[in-house]
């Protein structure tokens, strides 16, 4: 979608470059208009016609890919996108309790978490004397010598400890805990692939808000200005283009911002296991 969006901007700066080309030909066949000036305004457009086939290509490339990875056949491969991303949250958002919301929801959590279960039925174990936490198992509270412990994130993911008994089960136990630590790390690995998510989900969102609020408006205000300027023969169309040029830069910049954003928000989702 951010493609295809380039796309039709970049076919407007092409026909802006191409009319800014045409004028500046003439004028030099009237005298009006030195070589350096001419060269600049048709070095312009031919660059502007690179960009725009470039566009083209990398928007054939992204819809295919997209094709590759829905594994839809030919026949299957019509289907109309939106025209334009969607727009960004209103707030920045707050998931303060993203950890948690992982340990209930992801697939990893869950398969390990039944095959500490399994093993309780499987070893014939029924005399559960305690629960633990097992991210008490992964360090959960960090902790330096000499110093008092803080603690992070309160995360719980309980499971039973049970009465082993004689060394006659001491198989069972070390079978049990072994499933107890494997549930430990994949609790501490969602936990900090859900840290590194959400930190690039921020700073995606941040760059994306900052572009579409601040640094559009800001290139509007400006070629506001030059259109003024103009109206008031103050300046020259070829200024306008100078600053059409410019524009261009920062549309480009503010779609691939809101393009990344969507990205972290897609990866932020797979951290969390989904909804």
């Amino acid at each position: 979608m951010a493609a295809t969006q380039s796309v039709r901007y970049q076919e407007q700066v092409e026909s802006a470059a191409a009319a800014g080309s045409e004028l500046a030909l003439k004028m030099a066949q009237a005298g009006n208009f030195n070589q350096l000036e001419l060269t600049r305004e048709q070095a312009f457009h031919a660059d502007a016609i690179v960009q725009l086939a470039r566009s083209r290509q990398q928007a054939v490339a992204a819809r295919e890919q997209l094709i590759r990875l829905l594994g839809l056949s030919r026949a299957q491969s019509g289907f109309q996108l939106p025209q334009q991303l969607p727009e960004l949250p209103d707030a920045r958002p707050s998931l303060q309790d993203a950890e948690t919301q992982a340990m209930s929801q992801r697939l990893d959590i869950a398969a390990a978490k039944l095959e500490v279960d399994g093993l309780q039925a499987t070893l014939g174990l029924n005399r559960a004397t305690r629960f633990i936490n097992v991210m008490e198992l992964a360090y959960l509270h960090n902790s330096e010598p000499g110093a008092s412990r803080e603690t992070g994130y309160q995360v719980s993911l309980e499971i039973p400890l049970f009465d082993w008994g004689s060394a006659r089960v001491a198989k069972s136990e070390a079978i049990y805990m072994q499933a107890a630590h494997r549930l430990a790390a994949a609790a501490t690995d969602a936990q900090s692939q859900v840290r590194a998510s959400y930190q690039n989900y921020l700073t995606a969102y941040d760059l994306a808000r900052h572009y579409r609020d601040q640094v559009l408006p800001l290139r509007k205000r400006i070629s506001d200005e030059y259109l003024l300027r103009y109206n008031g023969m103050l300046s020259s169309v070829f200024e306008l283009l100078a600053d059409a040029r410019e524009q261009a830069n920062a549309v480009n910049a503010t779609i691939d911002a809101s393009r990344d954003f969507w990205i972290a928000d897609n990866e932020m989702q797979l951290a969390l296991g989904g909804p």
